[in-house]
Parts: C-alpha cells; sequence; structure tokens
C-alpha cells in the first residue's frame, strides 16, 4: 500500500522548503547543507541526538536522514550505506567505539538491519531487526530504525528516518563520564556525511566548502578548516569571541557527559533550542545556562522521536508504510495497552478495542 499525504500537509512541507531554500543551511541545521548531499537523503544526516534515557545509567543517540521524508526524500534506509555512531572516549578525537548499522533492501515494504560494536578488541553484531519495530540488543538496550516526526523542524509536518539506539553508558563511556560524538555515514565504503557539533559547517562555512568537511576527520578540523571557521566568527562577533569559541567547535564533536543534566551544549536532547544557542555562541560566545526547550513532540519513553506527520493506511501499525505480517506485533501491542493509534483502529470508531481484529485481519487479507 501507497503512502497517502494528506494535501494540506504537502503544500505546508513545500512551503516551508522553498522559503529555507536562500538560506537552507543556516535555518535547517544540517537538511540538505552540502552539494554532494542534494539527492541523496538517505546518506544525509540532519541532526544527531544524545541524551540520557528513561532507564537509569543508560543513553539515547539518535541519527536521522533522510530530510522530509517521502517528499524531498526518500522514506527507506539505503542498502549500499553504512550509519555509524562514533564515539571519542580517550580526547584524542578518534573514535573508540563505533556502532554501525546496515540495511537489507526493501522485501514487503520493510527492510532487514543489522547492529555491529567495533571497539580496539574488534567487530561485534549487538542487534539485528525489522525496520517499524523495537529489537533488544545483546547489551542491554533497545535499537529500532524507522520513520519519525522531524523533532528539529518541529513546526513544520516534516518527517526523517531515524535510526534510536539506547544502550547503558558503560558501553561506550571510557574512564571518565564524557566522551565526544559524531554520526556519520558511508556509501560504497566512502565517506558521505558527518555531524557532531550542530550548525558549525552549515552556519560557518561556505556551500562549496561543505563536501570536504563532510569527507574529513574530527582530529584534522583545526588544520584543516580551522581558520575559516574562525574568521566566519569573527565576522559575525569579534576576533576575542572566535579565539574562544572556534576551539569549543572543532573537532567537531558533540560534548557529552552524562553525569550532567544540562542540555545542549551537552550532548543533545530533542527538544532542546539549538539554533537560539547557537547564535549565542557565534555571536556573544556564552553557552546558554538554560534551555528552555523548542516545544518539539516528543516521547518520554523508548523511542523518544514522535510518530511520523503522514496518514498512513489503516492496519499500518508499525508505520511503516505497507500492512503485513510485520504489523500484528504492534496491533497486538496497543491493544493489549489500550492505546489509542489511527492506524489501528480498523473499524474507525475512534477506539482500539476487541471490534478492530476482524477489521484488521480483513485489511490484512486484503493487502
Amino acid at each position: 500500500m501507497l503512502l497517502n499525504v494528506n494535501s494540506a500537509k504537502w503544500i505546508a512541507v513545500v512551503a516551508h522548503f522553498i522559503l529555507l531554500l536562500p538560506v537552507a543551511a543556516a535555518e535547517a541545521a544540517d537538511h540538505l547543507e552540502a552539494p554532494a548531499l542534494q539527492g541523496n537523503g538517505s546518506v544525509d544526516i540532519t541532526d544527531l541526538f544524545l541524551f540520557p534515557a528513561a532507564a537509569e545509567n543508560s543513553s539515547v543517540m539518535i541519527l536521522a536522514v533522510n530530510p522530509f521524508v517521502a517528499s524531498i526524500s526518500g522514506s527507506t534506509f539505503n542498502s549500499d550505506a553504512t550509519y555509524e555512531f562514533q564515539f571519542d572516549n580517550t580526547g584524542d578525537a578518534i573514535p573508540d567505539i563505533t556502532y554501525s548499522t546496515t540495511f537489507a533492501p526493501v522485501a514487503g515494504g520493510r527492510q532487514s538491519f543489522s547492529v555491529a560494536r567495533t571497539d580496539s578488541a574488534g567487530t561485534t553484531t549487538i542487534a539485528t531487526g525489522v525496520t517499524g519495530t523495537a529489537a533488544v540488543t545483546n547489551n542491554g538496550g533497545l535499537v529500532q530504525a524507522g520513520n519519525f516526526d522531524d523533532a528539529f523542524l518541529h513546526d513544520t509536518p516534516a518527517d526523517i528516518s531515524a535510526i534510536i539506539l539506547e544502550l547503558p553508558n558503560s558501553d561506550f563511556f571510557g574512564s571518565s563520564n564524557s566522551v565526544g560524538a559524531q554520526a556519520v555515514t558511508t556509501l560504497f565504503g566512502v565517506q558521505q556525511d558527518r555531524t557532531g557539533i550542530p550548525e558549525v559547517e552549515s552556519r560557518l562555512l561556505p556551500p562549496d566548502r561543505r563536501d570536504a568537511f563532510n569527507a574529513g576527520n574530527p582530529a584534522d578540523d583545526l588544520a584543516n578548516f580551522g581558520a575559516e571557521i574562525n574568521a566566519a566568527i569573527a565576522l559575525q562577533s569579534n576576533q576575542e569571541i572566535a579565539d574562544t569559541v572556534t576551539p569549543m567547535l572543532l573537532p567537531n564533536l558533540l560534548p557529552y557527559d552524562a553525569s550532567n543534566t544540562g542540555g545542549y551544549f551537552n550532548g543533545r536532547a530533542l527538544d532542546d533550542e539549538v539554533m537560539d544557542s547557537t547564535l549565542k555562541l557565534f555571536f556573544e560566545g556564552v553557552i546558554p545556562n538554560e534551555n528552555g526547550g523548542s516545544g518539539a513532540p516528543i516521547r518520554d519513553e523508548f523511542p523518544y522521536l514522535a510518530r511520523l506527520n503522514a496518514i498512513l493506511d489503516l492496519g499500518d501499525v508499525n508505520l511503516d508504510y505497507v500492512v503485513d505480517f510485520g504489523d500484528i506485533p504492534a496491533f497486538i501491542s496497543i491493544l493489549v495497552r489500550g492505546d489509542f493509534q489511527p492506524e489501528a483502529d480498523c473499524d474507525q470508531n475512534n477506539v482500539v478495542d476487541f471490534s478492530d481484529i476482524s477489521a484488521f485481519i480483513e485489511i490484512l487479507i486484503g493487502s
């Protein structure tokens, strides 16, 4: 079954995107920010999030791609790509722990995936699963991949594809509670995009330098981009602020201290007001002490991201754009919990109950 996008929402997405075009990089974090990523949304990282999980002594990492799912970008992950969370826990800007996710081609509207953990001892598969359904990792965590609301563009009906990992802190921290993190995509083994501290590249480098930045490594950032970024900050503020802020931004790794409950610039929560904080840093050289929050719709528990904005077919309970047997576990879960979800209300009486079972079966068989 095909995605049925509400026409009003489609118009809003297109209108918003048109307004963004002259300053796309400046107004939309890392959405569509570099020339080589245009038309290649499946490896275009829109955002990296890293924040404490609902589970004690655990953290959540989210890598999002496919800006404006099903409109500007596609709605699936690239089976020739890898999607990586990289963590430096020794302070040398070189990854010590990497979590890599790879996907199989689409089959029946879904994609199977595998998550591997790499450290100095080697690489181990920690989870396998399918899009639209949460899976348990072998190190006590959770993983889910699929399409969700874009938390950054929370005032626009925009969706993204995201990989969400919730893991024990002990699995990626070193001898301290602090790490530097980045998200990376590769295609056929060639690095396509990377994101650490948001908006550094998109606000401080010209378009013709962004592909080189995306292909680079954090350890080389100061040498390769320090002078340009310093000059760009000085132009927006002054040289003293530029000299103070540049070493905070490069190497471009998102700092995260699990013992610190503050938001961005310590990790990045889904509702952190990143743009205001970034502007304050660039223009005033100050990291805000408080983060008022963006008002983005989010959940308090896994998978944290809000459900996608698109209107899906009845029976597509796992929100993967197709009604198939993969929807059965999600349907049963919603029925048992007594939750309401429009796609599970198969008899359309505004409640999900046992009367929906026969309607769900008819839709499933008919699909």
